[in-house]
């Protein structure tokens, strides 16, 4: 009886095996969520857009985007605003006042553009219609020489 018991148990433990040894099932690592709000380009790295915010007060129409979806706690974000008189037209950087006529923001974690730091060339354009649809086309140069690109409309969710 001993050894019709041992196998028996050879036969049933290569029976479960060549069941449960089949090929690995690989899993795909998971796709990041595509970006609410586009994508912006600093230097030769794209982020993408998760959230913004904008401010239109009386003097200035200022958009805060970051890829964190938290925006209100952000650490990483661009901010770029324009005089509420330029609204909706492209201005040069180099023939507008910066602070006074247009703002630019970038930080993270471990880098930062100040707002009084003067962009060395590039356009802004930001329009807001009456539905409360931003769109940003911002193609400028860094005070270091880093490039920034960012061109979405922003509709609200």
């Amino acid at each position: 009886m001993g050894k019709l018991n041992t196998y028996l148990l050879v036969i049933i433990t290569a029976a479960l095996c060549l069941a449960g040894c089949s090929e690995p099932v690989v899993e795909e690592p998971p796709k990041p969520a595509e970006p609410l709000y586009g994508n912006f380009l600093l230097g030769e790295e794209e982020i993408p857009a998760n959230s913004f915010t904008s401010v239109d007060d009386e003097v200035h129409l200022l958009l805060k985007i970051s890829p964190l979806e938290d925006i209100l706690s952000a650490t990483t974000y661009a901010i770029v605003g324009v005089r509420k008189a330029f609204v909706g037209n492209e201005i040069d950087v180099t023939t507008k006042f910066h602070n006074d006529d247009y703002i630019f923001v970038y930080e993270d974690p471990t880098r930062y553009y100040a707002p009084w730091r003067q962009l060395q060339s590039g356009t802004i354009l930001l329009d807001k219609n009456a539905a409360g649809e931003i769109y940003a086309k911002v193609n400028i140069v860094l005070s270091d020489g880093t490039p920034f690109h960012y061109e979405q409309v922003l509709v609200a969710k």
